[in-house]
């Protein structure tokens, strides 16, 4: 009788358990210097890490910094869905990307864009990349520094078939190699809009073609934005057979680069429109067939020399 007893009770234990809902998740979600990753990250019960946080939000959500803290609890915070990840300002959210890994990582899915807003990532030297965009509908980046890296600030190399990269009122500084690299296997697109691209050792902004098949596309527009103290400040490059790569840069500057603006190979083509470039060792450099044109509104002095042919284009 004891037995039968035990199992009815067991039974019906688990028809109670078999009917409690599962956490549900937030559209706006919470993280703060005084939460915990316990919590159900509310506003009232804010969670500690953004890695908690995004398994507590909805695709599509939000997930808004409170206060000033580091809120990645040391390992790489990983995005595999549509969100917004937002500091509204006055003070710091910090990400410390771990020894010889990444800040960010998105993994996210065709159709979803992700958007980080005011985030501090510094990689103290060890850190390998800021961000990295692995898949993805879209990748916004505002309000952000990123420094210190030992391989890139901004890693996009999506295999999406199309994706779109945005950056604006951001700094990426000081990183061992890229400030920031496309190197998409889809076509691509990016606007950079006062952005500053200071003091990596490659490549300021590099936009490249070779890992994309032909008959893809990889524009980019960079505007209000500054390249200085790089390896180069602004590359468009391609090979034959891979995709095409396009950089249109307007109102900005390359200073005291080794080199200026740099285009290399059939099918890569960077533009220059009311743009300074000044106090480059390079100012100017056209390689295998690559394409530098002007609008002949540039203001192209101070450098040590040139290397290639401007190509002239009329404005409409």
């Amino acid at each position: 009788m004891k037995i039968i007893a035990a199992f009815a009770v067991g039974l019906a234990l688990a028809g109670v358990l078999s009917a409690v809902p599962a956490r549900a998740q937030n559209q706006h979600s919470f993280v703060s210097s005084q939460g915990n990753d316990a919590n159900a990250c509310t506003l009232a019960a804010p969670c500690r890490h953004l890695q908690a946080a995004l398994a507590a939000t909805i695709s599509g959500g939000e997930i808004a910094i409170l206060d000033t803290a580091g809120y990645n609890g040391g390992t790489t915070v990983t995005i595999t869905q549509a969100v917004s990840i937002v500091n509204p300002g006055g003070f710091e959210a910090a990400i410390a990307p771990p020894s010889g890994s990444t800040g960010i990582v998105i993994n996210a899915g065709t159709n979803d864009a992700v958007s980080l807003r005011g985030l501090s990532i510094d990689g103290a030297g060890v850190g390998q990349t800021g961000i990295q965009f692995n898949s993805g509908a879209s990748l916004t980046v505002e309000n952000c520094v990123i420094r210190h890296m030992s391989n890139s600030g901004i890693f996009f190399l999506p295999t999406t078939l199309t994706s779109a990269l945005t950056v604006s009122n951001s700094l990426v500084a000081d990183n061992s190699q890229d400030g920031i690299l496309l190197f998409p296997t889809g076509s691509a697109t990016a606007v950079f809009n006062r952005v500053e691209i200071n003091n990596n050792g490659f490549f300021g902004i590099i936009v490249k073609g070779e890992s994309s098949a032909a008959g893809n596309t990889i524009n980019a527009t960079v505007s209000d934005s500054v390249a200085a103290g790089n390896g180069t400040g602004f590359q468009s490059e391609t090979v034959p057979g891979q995709a095409t790569t396009s950089v249109m840069i307007s109102h900005s500057v390359a200073a005291n680069n080794s080199t200026g603006v740099l285009a290399s190979g059939t099918g890569a083509t960077l533009r220059l429109a009311n743009s300074t470039v000044t106090g480059n060792i390079v100012g100017w450099l056209v390689a295998n067939s690559g394409v530098v044109a002007s609008y002949g509104d540039n203001y192209i002095d101070g450098n040590v020399t040139n290397t290639g042919s401007l190509t002239p284009i009329s404005k409409q």
